[in-house]
């Protein structure tokens, strides 16, 4: 550790003690145990959060304190800067602030701060791959029927690499890609701890490709480049739909792709669309890229996917919510895992604050925002559901809604029910209108058969998913 990073330590742990003195230490645990001091000048103090929520949190809610401790621990004003990207060991900060010595933690999320130059030399976990969180495992992701597939070929392709070639996983942000990507980076590398394994996303490949030609900070030629990610035996890259338009960066990532694939070496790639569905994407770039496996991840669509998401995350917070709670997050938020994780902390941040837990009616205010947003993504009408449902079964619209009541024609009209019910605000009888005048007994009778087939049917619970999919676009 260098002079600057080592003042940077000595004054963030005598902060700490000023803090933990005037707050709750329920408050220091939940909010403070997980800053690391980074780095500081003459002006200011950079300290590391694990992520944006955090930032924000703590700079609205405690920026005073932080001050205040920075302020008793080095006699004079010292200006600080929150970061997010880090993950800290607690047990280390634990002993640096208390006077007691606390037990050893278990190993910790890593993230590589340094450049990638400097990689050798990062202080990492021994399980995990450099510039990975060594909290993305296999282990603790949740495995549900919108990412089983991609669950699937990533453990395969970290099992054994080279036989999905390439493994390109694609879905919209906060479904779990990265988390995939970095699992298969720390399976390889806890098993074979020799072996190259580079994670990096498109952005910081473009990056470091512009400075092997310009500045040289990180990598002193371009050659030096090349070599770093042709000579390897996993890359992993995440985000590759900014290549989009960037014509001089496919022809470098081209050629390193073809040398890896050659060579027999794994390539994973992440991105929120399709290799066709990306604009400006060179032609034999797409062929590449399609070449493989390609798989998607989509939203958590069941609601026990989502509940068992919820109380992982529960598991290691200090703050616990009552189960009635979890459940109705679980319910009502279900755009994205990022989303639903936002929910949670933000709950568990107002428990923290307030000392006590959060009731069901303060929890729903207290996700009002969040809760508007999800019903404006919700917005179905009974028109789609008709059209989509039909469309799956190769049926019309009016075998739907008239008398017919061959199985074929019968089951579809079921489901249709049973989604204009759940994913609708119709009433019964609208519902059994809008289906050419049934009852409302019809409607809850579909509903009810529906549910029924969903719990002694896999196929059938598969097909009802991949429906609630298209319907929600």
């Amino acid at each position: 550790m260098d002079a600057v990073n080592s003042d940077a330590s000595k004054l963030w742990s005598d902060a700490c003690s000023v803090i933990r003195a005037k707050i709750p230490e329920r408050v220091f645990a939940q909010w403070f145990e997980g800053i690391i001091p980074i780095r500081m000048d003459k002006k200011k103090i950079i300290l590391g959060v694990s992520d944006d929520y955090f930032e924000q949190w703590l700079g609205l809610n405690y920026s005073d304190v932080i001050a205040d401790g920075l302020l008793e621990a080095a006699g004079k004003p010292i200006k600080f800067e929150l970061e997010p990207g880090h993950q800290a060991e607690i047990a280390a900060i634990r002993a640096e602030s208390a006077s007691e010595p606390e037990a050893e933690a278990a190993p910790a999320p890593c993230f590589e701060e340094e450049d990638l130059q400097k990689e050798e030399n990062a202080a990492a976990d021994p399980g995990c791959a450099p510039n990975c969180l060594a909290s993305y495992t296999f282990d603790n992701f949740i495995v549900g029927e919108e990412n089983r597939y991609a669950y699937s070929a990533a453990l395969t392709a970290a099992q054994e690499p080279g036989k999905f070639n390439p493994l390109y996983i694609y879905g919209s942000t906060g479904m779990g890609k990265t988390h995939l990507l970095q699992a298969v980076a720390n399976f390889v590398h806890r098993r074979n701890p020799k072996a190259i394994v580079r994670y990096i996303t498109c952005e910081a490949f473009l990056n470091s490709y512009l400075d092997s030609l310009r500045t040289h900070s990180t990598f002193k030629s371009h050659f030096e480049f090349r070599n770093h990610f042709r000579e390897v035996d996993v890359l992993l890259v995440d985000d590759v739909h900014q290549l989009g338009g960037k014509d001089q960066i496919q022809e470098e990532f081209f050629n390193t792709f073809n040398t890896l694939y050659n060579a027999g070496k794994q390539i994973i790639l992440t991105s929120d669309k399709q290799p066709s569905e990306i604009r400006g994407l060179e032609g034999r770039l797409v062929s590449r890229f399609e070449s493989g496996v390609t798989t998607q991840i989509t939203s958590p669509t069941t609601f026990e996917t989502r509940l068992s998401i919820l109380q992982y995350e529960q598991k290691d917070q200090l703050i616990k919510l009552p189960p009635d709670v979890i459940h109705y997050v679980a319910e009502r938020i279900s755009s994205s895992i990022r989303t639903l994780k936002g929910a949670l902390m933000r709950l568990v941040a107002y428990s923290s604050m307030l000392g006590r837990a959060v009731p069901m009616a303060e929890a729903e205010g207290i996700l009002s925002d969040m809760l508007d947003k999800e019903a404006e993504t919700r917005k179905v009408t009974v028109d789609r559901i008709q059209q989509v449902v039909a469309e799956q079964f190769q049926l019309r619209v009016s075998d739907l809604t008239g008398n017919k009541r061959p199985k074929n024609i019968a089951e579809p009209r079921m489901m249709a029910m049973y989604f204009a019910r759940e994913m609708t605000e119709l009433s019964l009888m609208d519902i059994g209108n809008a289906f050419g005048g049934r009852n409302h007994a019809t409607v809850l009778h579909a509903v009810a058969q529906v549910k029924k087939l969903s719990e002694s049917s896999d196929d059938f619970r598969r097909n009802l998913s991949t429906l609630k999919r298209k319907i929600q676009g």
